[in-house]
């Protein structure tokens, strides 16, 4: 028996968020905006806190910075119930950070420091504490420049020997990104990218030709998000499905695809077929995509549920 429902491990990073912003003020002038707002974010952390708010037990893997970023993003994850255990602190280089000035339409620019997350990876000595888990989760590979390659490989060969179902998302794909990941592609049980990112590294756009390239690298389940389009889905049993997105007001798209992620886990971890799991994890993602952060208004799991069988989806 495993300790935790999902283990997230990679990448964390403290945003700070501002909405709605329609330029920068000239010279050292101001502007007034509506909201400011700091929140754990980061392809592991903020899958790791929307886990934990739909009700996972949940055991973050991650290292930030000896600074005031750092207490806050652990102060904050353990608020939300998550397992710091194995998030490590590194006095050599700051948290990872970004500023994100949210425009009115909720795109959202960034202004990044990569910080901890080149310097992450997994100790000997937390292996097998981050392998604790029914499903584990590696997200950030492209910026995890001391984990990506081989010790991520390493890794995620010794999660499928141990049995565990593994979740894969990544960020700011490139071309060149495809070189990292394709040795992963075999150890992947749900690959869970946006269209965007997964089209850089197939050299297509097609959805279904895009999904086709994953699984013949092997991939078992590629989930693709299509963002405002809803979701496309080529199982590793049945027939490849596409889902709409639901109708909603956008705040803010900041998080929004690592809070699917995190339903397809919730929905992995209670059994469901990829179907519903799709669909509980649409209704996560308008909920974060409702408020400012990469939490949004995600309250609970029951919440979701209610919501994916209420909101309006959009017209097809």
């Amino acid at each position: 028996m495993t300790r935790f429902d999902v283990s997230s491990v990679g990448f964390a990073v403290l945003d700070i968020l501002g909405r709605p912003v329609t330029r920068i003020p000239e010279g050292g002038r101001a502007d007034f905006i509506e909201e400011i707002r700091m929140t754990v974010a980061g392809t592991a952390a903020a899958t790791a806190v929307d886990c934990a708010i739909l009700g996972l037990k949940t055991r973050m893997v991650s290292t930030v910075g000896q600074d005031e970023m750092g207490d806050f993003l652990v102060s904050k994850m353990q608020q939300y119930g998550l397992d710091t255990d194995l998030v490590r602190r590194d006095s050599s280089v700051q948290t990872s950070a970004t500023i994100l000035p949210v425009r009115p339409n909720g795109e959202r620019p960034a202004l990044h420091v990569p910080g901890t997350a080149a310097t992450f990876k997994v100790e000997p000595e937390d292996l097998e504490g981050a392998l604790d888990a029914k499903i584990v989760h590696i997200g950030g590979t492209g910026l995890l420049k001391s984990f990506d390659g081989e010790p991520t490989v390493a890794f995620m060969r010794k999660a499928k020997e141990l049995g565990r179902i593994t979740t894969f998302d990544l960020i700011q794909a490139n071309p060149e990104t495809v070189r990292l990941v394709e040795p992963l592609l075999p150890f992947i049980d749900y690959f869970v990218p946006s269209i965007d990112e997964a089209s850089e590294m197939a050299g297509v756009q097609d959805p279904a030709e895009v999904a086709r390239f994953f699984k013949k690298r092997g991939v078992k389940n590629a989930v693709l998000t299509l963002g405002a389009q809803g979701v496309y889905v080529d199982p590793e049993e049945g027939v490849p499905f596409s889902l709409p997105a639901h109708e909603i007001s956008v705040v803010d798209t900041t998080g929004c695809g690592d809070s699917f992620t995190a339903g397809i886990i919730v929905g992995v971890s209670k059994g469901w077929d990829l179907r519903e799991s799709a669909r509980f994890a649409s209704a996560v993602a308008a909920q974060v995509a409702q408020g400012l952060g990469s939490v949004g208004k995600l309250s609970s799991f029951e919440k979701t549920v209610e919501l994916m069988e209420t909101l309006p989806l959009k017209a097809a």
